[in-house]
This record gives structure tokens, sequence and C-alpha cells, in this order.
């Protein structure tokens, strides 16, 4: 989708938790034990800012998984891929 929408300008990155997330989605009867391993929702919100700002100016087709958002923005940024067009 990302190659074929290139042209037009429109960006498409895929954007994950990185594993069950605490939501409202969640059934009320899942044991305590199991709702304290999930991830909290804020997980998500780094990098939607970050996609939201000129450094992702361009940014299409990447998979990321907000887990692990820290190390993937590194990487993003040592292949320089960082700097804002213009």
């Amino acid at each position: 989708m990302a190659e074929d929408l290139r042209p037009y300008g429109i960006a498409v990155n895929q954007l994950l938790p990185g594993g069950a997330t605490a939501t409202g989605m969640i059934p009320e009867e899942m044991p305590a034990e199991a709702r304290e391993r999930l991830l909290p929702a804020e997980i998500v919100g780094p990098p939607i800012v970050f996609l939201a700002s000129g450094e992702a100016a361009g940014l299409t087709g990447e998979r990321i998984v907000a887990k692990n958002f820290e190390s993937w923005l590194a990487r993003y940024r040592s292949r320089g891929a960082g700097t804002p067009p213009g």
C-alpha cells in the first residue's frame, strides 16, 4: 500500500504496540495477573507524536513497534533519515 500511494504523496506506516495492550477491548473477566502484563495504551503516544512531526516528513513504508520505538528511532536517525527536507 505504501508504494501504491507514494506517487500521490500519501505516507503509509504501520504502528503496533508490541504486545497486548490495556484498552477498553480487554474483557473484564481477564485475570488480574494477566492484566498486569498488558502494555499501557500510552505506549503508542511517542511514536504518534513522531509520525505527526516534521522529522517524519516523507517517511513511508515503515513498521514501527511502539515497545521498541526508542531503538527504532535511533536506527532511523543513524541512517540520516531524521533530517527534515528543505
